[in-house]
């Protein structure tokens, strides 16, 4: 049963005013004029409520699991710039791209978004109630549009920089997909080796009755344990595995596994291009765009995606606050190079910090996509050789007992 507020007129003509309980409104209705009342109106007293209730939910649904990927924010920045720059108005727009396909998460925060503007709030506050959907890097780019006047331009900003974000991460992603898919089924094709081919050689070899040699009784023993207990070492590296991932999520484990990162043999100088670049980008847009220092060192802390620079910078927010100068603390930390930090002391002294962290950004953006090109010669080899090593054992290994046949029979 619900509540319905009603206005109608009696048969005398009084007006009459007040509620009933229905199942619906045509019940409603039918219970007005069977008292003999004309009705004029009847609402649902709860519909507002259960309507706001509704949405509660849906911002509650999208919080916990509307997150956006990189490629589809970008996409949305892209599209809002050029309907605002075509003299679309912006409620319009977000309207039209919440109704676009292909895409019902982003179409679902999007309607959300459309509807608390309606609502009267500025497209950074409404963004802002979706904080796993927008980062706070793009609600603040945003939020300065807003105030400059400038939104386009803002948001020309955040297609920039999540356009190079994007295209940085992919390099990196792409420069480790082949090595790891190579290792993978190498290590498939040895495993197949120890399980299928060498027990059907392991008889032949005992029938032979002589003396093994090593590299052959060390293949058959490593066979004969992957049999037996194959399933233990499956355990015990699915343990291992969750035990690491449970460690590296603690404060002490995250920041030792990402140190260890910073100095890791031949991928430190990919992951420090990669870190660098993000840290002086990020930066400079934030204070392109008239964001505040402290507020953007902030900004920038979360988007470091790395415990050792979030600390650095946590650092030197601290020293800005005392009125220190950036590049100073940062060349004391000892984890941002001379060349950034003696770049970023010039810009100091131009007054042309953001434009000095671009060049930055740009200058690692290159080292970036040489260090990628100097993985991918050294990996992929390397990793060919280590396959091609491990394949070659197994095959002599299997061999070396009829070698060894052969030369006694001569």
């Amino acid at each position: 049963m619900s509540e319905f507020r009603y206005q109608a007129r009696d048969a005398a003509g009084e007006p009459q005013q007040g509620s009933l309980q229905a199942n619906d409104r045509r019940e409603a209705l039918q219970e007005l004029r069977q008292r003999g009342w004309t009705p004029a109106s009847v609402e649902e007293v709860y519909s507002e409520k259960k309507s706001t209730q509704k949405q509660k939910a849906s911002e509650n649904k999208i919080k916990s699991g509307g997150k956006l990927s990189l490629r589809v924010l970008l996409q949305f920045s892209t599209d809002l710039r050029d309907l605002l720059s075509a003299g679309m108005t912006l409620g319009t727009a977000i309207k039209k791209l919440s109704e676009q396909s292909g895409n019902p998460q982003r179409s679902a925060v999007l309607s959300q978004v459309q509807e608390n503007i309606v609502q009267g709030l500025s497209l950074s506050d409404a963004l802002q109630k979706y904080p796993r959907a927008f980062p706070e890097f793009y609600v603040s780019l945003i939020q300065a549009g807003e105030a400059s006047g400038q939104l386009q331009e803002s948001l020309e900003n955040a297609v920039r920089h999540y356009e190079r974000a994007a295209e940085a991460k992919e390099q990196v992603t792409g420069a480790l997909v082949y090595p790891i898919l190579v290792a993978f089924f190498g290590a498939l094709v040895i495993i197949f080796c120890l399980i299928f081919v060498i027990p059907r050689f392991t008889q032949i070899f005992i029938d032979l009755d002589q003396v093994l040699p090593l590299p052959t009784r060390m293949l058959i023993f490593m066979s004969n344990a992957l049999l037996k207990f194959g399933w233990l070492f499956l355990i015990l590296g699915a343990l291992g595995a969750l035990g690491f991932e449970r460690w590296r999520k603690t404060p002490a484990g995250r920041m030792h596994w990402h140190r260890f990162l910073l100095h890791i043999p031949v991928f430190k100088q990919l992951i420090r291009s990669a870190a660098y670049a993000n840290f002086a980008r990020t930066l400079s847009n934030l204070l392109l765009n008239g964001v505040p220092v402290l507020k953007a060192l902030d900004i920038v802390k979360k988007t470091a995606n790395n415990a050792v620079l979030e600390k650095e910078i946590g650092a030197l927010k601290l020293r800005v606050t005392d009125g220190s100068s950036l590049s100073r603390p940062l060349a004391e930390s000892g984890v941002f190079p001379d060349l950034f930090t003696d770049m970023l002391a010039v810009g100091e002294e131009a007054g042309q910090v953001p434009r000095s962290l671009a060049q930055i950004a740009r200058r690692y953006d290159e080292q970036l996509t040489r260090s990628i090109k100097a993985v991918t010669t050294i990996i992929e080899p390397l990793l060919m050789v280590m396959i091609a090593g491990g394949v070659g054992f197994v095959a002599i290994s299997m061999l070396l007992p009829l070698f060894q046949l052969t030369q006694g029979l001569k």
